[in-house]
């Protein structure tokens, strides 16, 4: 029974065998097939014996998504296996091939000895053209396939190149020419749509335009989360802080930033009503403190003194004592007698001879009861074993300002009291000096620093407009008066320019004072210059 169903069953048809079944591997169309494993060139294949290819992983893409209905011409040229140039031309178009200089009438160069002639026709207004000695072969739609000589032999002579036949080209059409080395591909096509500029609307549709917008929407919110949070830097008042907490804050900058405070006025003597000035005219000496005197005498209580004229107005001291030695020994001493002043403190800045007002030279301390020798450590001081004072000056004394003397005042006398001559004073608790006081006034800022920022550093820099005010002093000790300084601070916190006027009645301090502004340095100001209006009122020690 079995046996009699295998002899009456029929043959499969052949086509059905080939084609139908799925699950055969040769089917190109079956989802089930097993695709075929490129070829691999051997690692050492020598360097053009293999060509890289792109391999179809994908489905073709749907003709009407990427064509219109337009026809076109395309047009390849190679060299070997390189692609030289390809154009698309309308259905109608012309492209031809030459040597000539004139870009307009040839589309792309070919040498005239290749090409048979300087210049020839590839595709003559939508005809393709059959060059004169190219092979190749000429595909038409449906896949039928002719060679170039049995195409030329049914095609229309070209009437611009002898020996050259003209082809009617129809989308689908592709024909392959062979010259020599270079090989001109023409095909016959649809033309292609133009590409979605990116960006817009056509180009990002549905989801990617989702995600553009909402990648804006989050970013612009960030920044105006940002912009919104962000505290201003510069000094508002939403800062956070009260106008008490900005008072006090100033007050502590004006504090800490004063250079020197107000000391208690000096115990008055006795008879404080008394007119005259200050005793003791003389300046601190430069170098270290040391107790004036004779290092060799037992005598003490004993002041130093100078010889010379009562009336004398430069009075000074000699700058080494063995200068007064030399002149004091053998013949030398007698031709000199009488000549400078001997047996006196000496000092660095001093000149080649003494000469003071007092009636003798002595080697004493700084204040006595007389003039005489007294022990000490051979310094210009009150205490210390050092050689000069303790000070920056070149003089002998307590004070900023005067040449040498026996205190810190500005008449004659000895020590700090309030009378002229040759009074007494008496010494406040510390033994402080005195100074010229220098103090500040309304000060005006236009810009973006704060005034007390300014303040404090010109109060810092004080003791350059001490300088210039003790140096005037020296001739007229009565001198006072205010000195209001204009200046420009620029973006580098620089000071650019400054213009100084004022009161007081000595111009050169009003130029000095103004000259040491340049040497200031402020904080970079924020958003451009800053013009400051400083005034300094100037008085002598009261």
């Amino acid at each position: 029974m079995h046996n009699d169903r295998i002899a009456n069953a029929l043959p499969l048809d052949d086509e059905l065998v080939e084609g139908a079944n799925p699950f055969l591997a040769t089917a190109a169309d079956s989802p089930f097939a097993v695709a075929a494993k490129p070829a691999t060139a051997a690692d050492d294949a020598p360097e053009g014996s293999y060509e890289y290819q792109v391999l179809k992983t994908a489905p073709a893409v749907p003709a009407d998504e990427i064509e219109t209905n337009s026809d076109a011409v395309a047009v390849e040229i190679r060299w070997g296996r390189n692609v030289l140039h390809v154009s698309h031309l309308e259905a109608n178009g012309s492209f031809y091939l030459g040597e000539t200089e004139d870009a307009a009438t040839c589309d792309y160069f070919i040498p005239g000895n290749k090409l048979g002639a300087s210049r020839a026709p590839l595709v003559r207004e939508g005809r393709v053209v059959l060059l004169p000695g190219a092979v190749g072969k000429v595909t038409r739609v449906g896949g039928g396939v002719q060679t170039v000589a049995d195409a030329a032999a049914a095609a229309t002579p070209c009437t611009e190149l002898a020996g050259a036949c003209e082809l009617p080209l129809e989308n689908g059409t592709e024909v392959v020419l062979e010259l020599g080395d270079m090989t001109f591909v023409v095909r016959g096509e649809k033309r292609a749509k133009k590409a979605a500029a990116a960006f817009t609307a056509a180009a990002l549709g549905g989801t990617a335009l989702a995600y553009v917008v909402g990648s804006f929407v989050g970013h612009a919110g960030l920044l105006a989360a940002m912009a919104a949070f962000t505290p201003p830097l510069g000094a508002t008042q939403d800062d956070g802080i009260t106008d008490d907490q900005r008072y006090f804050i100033s007050q502590h900058l004006d504090d800490s930033a004063q250079a020197e405070k107000d000391t208690p006025e000096d115990e008055r003597l006795a008879s404080d009503d008394e007119p005259g000035s200050d005793g003791g005219t003389g300046t601190r000496a430069k170098n270290e403190e040391g107790v004036m005197g004779d290092q060799t005498s037992k005598e003490v209580g004993k002041r130093w003194a100078v010889q010379g004229d009562p009336e004398n107005t430069d009075p000074h001291v000699a700058r080494q004592r063995a200068l007064a030695d030399a002149k004091d020994f053998g013949i030398i001493g007698l031709i000199n007698a009488g000549t400078g002043a001997i047996d006196s403190p000496t000092a660095p800045f001093g000149r080649d001879e003494a000469w003071g007002v007092d009636p003798i030279s002595a080697n004493g301390n700084m204040w006595g009861d007389q003039i005489g020798n007294a022990h000490g450590a051979g310094g210009l001081g009150l205490t210390g074993i050092g050689e000069g004072g303790g000070g920056f000056g070149e003089g002998i004394g307590l004070g900023s300002i005067g040449t040498i003397g026996h205190g810190a005042g500005v008449g004659d006398g000895q020590g700090f009291g309030p009378v002229g001559g040759n009074s007494w004073g008496r010494i406040g608790p510390a033994h402080e000096t005195r100074s010229p006081r220098i103090r500040m006034t309304n000060t005006e800022v236009s810009g973006r620093i704060p005034p007390e920022v300014i303040q404090r550093i010109v109060r810092n820099n004080y003791g350059r407009f001490r300088a210039c005010y003790e140096s005037a002093l020296r001739g007229n000790p009565n001198l006072q008066g205010r000195v209001a300084v204009s200046f420009l601070i620029g973006r580098d916190g620089t000071v650019k320019t400054a213009s100084g006027g004022g009161d007081i009645p000595d111009s050169g301090v009003i130029s000095c004072v103004t000259q040491a502004f340049y040497g200031l340095s402020f904080p970079a100001p924020e958003g451009g210059t800053v013009r400051v209006t400083y005034p300094i009122v100037l008085t002598p020690t009261s």
